[in-house]
């Protein structure tokens, strides 16, 4: 009986042991994830789950059961009613504070979320009775009270325990703009005494305020983005009328703010056009103009930094078309801000009822939330708070809930921390133990790369960079060691060098010896002849293109040879690129490179001969082939190179890199232009009208090939449904049924009617350009 009741005592205990250890995912109603480098949703370990809700109902509960007795001797339960919580906050004793706009208080509780006392109503510094009227928005510094009086128009300030300090009236309305009402929904101070507003009708930025209401200036305006034509359109084809009375370009306005210590301003805005603000982020976008949060030093400029795979911005991979009922979509709606420990700050989606966290560098941490009724869901997030460790979300149920933060999140918090204070041996281990919970947390792999920089291991900090793609520290790191290698090799770099250029200097000796032997007229030359006989074109065009016509220096074969080289330098350049010209490479696409040259070269030469012809030029079609190839010599004489030092070379000097190319594209540029002048025997204007018409007939002819393969498509597709139809009813009873309907046969005689005629036409023009080439190539 004795050993029955212990193996029943301990199968009891296994049991809850299992039951114990069940995932915290399986419970939590939402995904926390980040986002790789090509904007895909990557799953994440929970780094916060939801504990505990604070509602009226709670606060009320403890204020019941006695657990301030000084509040419960000041106030009634009545005083607990929630009417509109606007935001919360929260000081280093982890108290919370909530603004109620209907009940015209601020509410104050202590750290396990029972209240404290209530502002409402105090004496000002008239000793006249005073009140608060609609307050929204709040700060509390380290010993003082900051509160939004949005229907006063004034800020209100109050010490830590609720006594009235002063207040900072309106500013003046000469220093406001015209048609601006000043209506404070945010507030923040700086330790001397500069009290920072966001005006909900005001569009110039921050309001920057002394405590007694005197204005210094506006900090950091939105940019007003508008193209030239618009500007030149406004200013010289509308009237001032017409213009008051169109679109008004004004910059957006800010709607919530916050102050680090060291005195940076965290502003957000929800209204930057959604279309521009999710372009920005696709493209990546380092800059401030369409950011929907920033941070202002107090000259006003965007010192944020952007250096994740995306800018912070919310939601990346975003639907553009609701393809189901309720589907969300378009770009995030940033409404607050919230600076947490160790550098973190995060940011809300109302649209979503989501959090977005990020590290001092832009790197996306953690995403969660969703929207729902569930613990730790939301209808709409209004306001973001950190108490501690904690996380304080409030939504506009009036309903604030606890988010606590998880092992995983305890991690990420101390790696952090532990790299701001410089004790990278430490973050290392906290960065590894990371990637055993979490091995797509970029970061983790990022700290690895520096701590092995700081190590001398170069080599081993640029695998873990890729891994993050870290171009930056990768290119810190390659630095070093090319300077290692520098080093070891100083004797022979010049040797080296010395050699290439006598080697260069020896080919290029040879290729001019073949080229004077070609002087003398042959009627068939070697393939080495034309194509060697490039290199004198390159700088002698004029002379060069007219030997090449009328000399035949040149041919099909020669030129042929040319433009395979070119492909095969694009080819190199898709393949082989340094790291740091080409992060994200994933593989070349070798068929879309080779089309990509192959395409306008043929676009061109059709082009340019079709439109000549009309404007009495002396070139062939297959001069203008010839030439064309001959022309873009240059273009794989730079790219081949480029493409090898782009393997060796930093990001510092990746401009000189692209300088190389782009200078092989001016010069088959010129050649072309010099080269197609000669062959059809052109003045200067008339040259360039023509290559400017023939640039419009390639975009005319990709448009009536595009045209022409879209008409086959579907008269195909037309066709083959037909066949299938008439397959799936298997008998002839059911193709006389098909062909009994009028409208049957009135659509497959026009497709059969349209395929011929397709045919012939396209058969007579084929006919025509044979006879045409022939005549023009004699």
């Amino acid at each position: 009986m004795k050993k029955r009741l212990i193996k029943i005592l301990v199968l009891s205990f296994c049991i809850v042991m299992l039951l114990g250890s069940i995932s915290a995912s399986a419970i939590v109603p939402y995904t926390t994830y980040t986002y790789d480098v090509n904007g895909k949703m990557v799953k994440s370990p929970h780094a916060y789950v939801s504990s505990t809700l604070i509602t009226a109902n709670s606060v009320l509960k403890k204020f019941e059961a006695g657990a301030n007795k000084n509040a419960s001797a000041l106030y009634t339960t009545d005083d607990i009613a929630f009417g509109s919580i606007e935001d919360v906050c929260t000081d280093e004793e982890e108290n919370v504070y909530l603004s109620d706009s209907i009940n015209n208080n601020v509410k104050v509780l202590d750290k396990n979320y029972a209240l404290k006392f209530i502002i409402s109503e105090f004496i000002n510094d008239e000793g006249v009775h005073d009140s608060l009227s609609g307050p929204t928005g709040l700060y509390v510094s380290d010993t003082e009270i900051y509160v939004a009086d949005t229907k006063n128009k004034r800020i209100v300030i109050f010490d830590k325990l609720g006594n009235f300090v002063c207040i900072v009236p309106e500013p003046s309305s000469d220093v406001m703009p015209a048609n601006s009402i000043y209506t404070p929904i945010a507030v923040a101070a700086d330790q001397a005494g500069r009290v920072y507003v966001v005006s909900q009708s005001t569009n110039y930025g921050v309001i920057s305020l002394n405590r007694d209401g005197s204005f210094n200036n506006f900090i950091g305006p939105q940019k007003v983005s508008y193209n030239a034509f618009t500007i030149l359109w406004r200013s010289l084809f509308l009237s001032d009328e017409q213009i008051a009375a169109g679109e008004k370009f004004v910059p957006t306005e800010y709607n919530n703010i916050t102050i680090d210590s060291e005195g940076f301003l965290f502003v957000t805005t929800s209204s930057i056009d959604a279309a521009k603000q999710q372009e920005a982020i696709t493209a990546r976008d380092k800059t401030a103009d369409f950011a929907p949060v920033k941070k202002l030093n107090p000259n006003g400029s965007d010192v944020l930094r952007r250096n994740g795979f995306y800018p912070p911005s919310g939601e990346v991979d975003v639907n553009t078309i609701a393809t189901a009922e309720n589907a969300i979509t378009g770009a995030s709606v940033i409404v607050d801000v919230a600076l947490g420990p160790s550098g973190m700050w995060s940011i809300i989606d109302q649209k979503r009822s989501r959090i977005f966290t990020y590290d001092n560098n832009g790197n996306l941490l953690f995403a969660f939330g969703d929207k729902g009724e569930q613990i730790g869901q939301g209808t709409a997030f209004n306001a973001i708070a950190y108490q501690g460790t904690k996380m304080l979300v409030l939504s506009d149920l009036n309903i604030i809930t606890v988010y606590e933060r998880t092992e995983y999140g305890d991690l990420v918090a101390a790696a952090l921390q532990n790299t701001l204070d410089q004790n990278y041996d430490l973050s290392v281990e906290y960065y590894k133990s990371i990637l055993q919970h979490n091995n797509n947390y970029d970061s983790a792999y990022i700290g690895i790369a520096q701590s092995l920089y700081r190590d001398g291991e170069y080599e081993e900090s640029m695998k873990y960079c890729k891994l993050a793609y870290d171009t930056e520290n990768y290119s810190i790191a390659y630095a070093a060691l090319r300077k290692q290698w520098i080093e070891k090799y100083v004797y022979w770099i010049p040797v080296v060098i010395v050699a290439f250029f006598f080697i260069l200097s020896k080919c290029m000796s040879y290729i001019s010896k073949v080229n004077k032997k070609g002087l003398v007229y042959k009627e068939k030359r070697t393939l080495k002849e034309e194509v060697f006989y490039a290199f004198h074109i390159l700088t002698h065009p004029f002379d060069g293109f007219w030997d090449l016509k009328h000399e035949k220096r040149g041919s099909i074969k020669g030129a042929t040879t040319i433009l395979i080289i070119t492909v095969i330098a694009f080819v190199y350049q898709s393949m082989g690129r340094g790291y740091l010209f080409d992060p994200y490479n994933e593989g070349a696409n070798i068929m879309m490179t080779i089309l990509s040259v192959l395409l306008p070269v043929v676009l061109w030469v059709t082009a340019n001969w079709c439109l000549t012809t009309l404007f009495d030029g002396e070139g062939s079609l297959k001069d203008v082939y010839v030439t064309t190839c001959y022309a873009i010599l240059p273009l794989p004489l730079t790219i081949i190179p480029s493409v090898f030092a782009s393997n060796f070379t930093v990001l510092d000097e990746q401009g000189l890199v692209n300088l190389l190319t782009g200078i092989g594209f001016v010069w088959a540029f010129m050649l072309l232009f010099f080269g197609v002048m000669v062959i059809h025997d052109y003045g200067l204007f008339k040259n360039l009208i023509t290559i400017l018409g023939s640039i419009i007939a390639m975009a005319f002819i990709m448009f009536i090939g595009i045209l022409f393969t879209s008409l086959v498509q579907k008269i195909a597709s037309f066709i083959y449904t037909i066949f299938i139809e008439l397959k799936l009813r298997g008998s002839t009873d059911s193709i006389g049924e098909f062909f009994a309907k009028p409208l049957n046969v009135i659509i497959t005689v026009v497709a059969v009617i349209a395929v011929i005629a397709i045919f012939v036409l396209a058969s007579k023009g084929m006919k025509k350009l044979k006879e045409k080439f022939g005549k023009v190539g004699r």
